[in-house]
Formats: structure tokens, C-alpha cells, sequence
């Protein structure tokens, strides 16, 4: 019997950086449901508005957590929450289905407050 390959798995993620506050904040322990293929386009639909995981072809080895605000014809439109200290769609247009790997779960860790 050939093994099986689970479709999803769970992917933990240390924010870095403030691009998506007030929502996740640096330092935060966020777990993330992942799909290395990309998430399919009914999720990707159902999941207009909230958080998501990123990987970019162009930048393979970098995962980052924006808001998916929308479906164009031309793919994805994903932004931080803090325009100022993000790099998203507003830098590099939309970005593919299958860049789009994996959607929020839960915040597992809050950081500490920065004093």
C-alpha cells in the first residue's frame, strides 16, 4: 500500500518584523494550516480578509504572513497591516495561487510587550 501524503500540515512561524500590526506583532508565535502547493482557489476565496502565509517564487526561502485583500485577474493582492513597514502587493503587484501556502490558525505565543 503506497504511503500517504498528508495535504495539509501545521507550520509554526516567528514574526519578524511590524508589517502586520496591530494584528501580529514581532515575536509572535503564529501556527499556520500549510500546503507546500499553494492553497486552492475556493480557499483562497473563503479566506479574502484574513491572514495568510506567503512564499514568493521570487524569494523561494522567505515565508511572510500578509492579509489576502483580494482576487484580481492577475492573481493575488496581499498587503501588511502597517503600510509603512511593509513590502506586499503594493511593491510587487499581484502573486500567484500557488504562492499562497498556508492560512492563520492561531497566534500560540504572544510576544512580550516593548517597553
Amino acid at each position: 500500500m503506497p504511503s500517504s501524503i498528508p495535504l495539509f500540515t501545521l507550520k509554526r512561524i516567528r514574526i519578524i518584523g511590524r508589517s502586520m500590526e496591530p494584528a501580529l506583532h514581532e515575536g509572535d508565535w503564529i501556527l499556520f494550516l500549510y500546503r507546500s502547493q499553494g492553497l486552492s482557489s475556493g480557499a483562497l476565496t473563503r479566506a479574502i480578509g484574513k491572514i495568510v502565509l506567503v512564499r514568493r517564487t521570487a524569494a523561494p526561502d522567505l515565508l511572510t504572513a500578509k492579509r489576502l485583500v483580494k482576487k484580481l485577474d492577475t492573481g493575488w493582492w496581499v498587503e501588511g497591516d502597517k503600510q509603512d513597514q511593509s513590502t506586499d502587493s503594493r511593491h510587487y503587484l499581484t502573486i500567484s495561487e500557488s504562492e499562497i501556502v498556508g492560512r492563520y490558525l492561531l497566534r500560540y505565543r504572544r510576544a512580550r510587550a516593548h517597553q
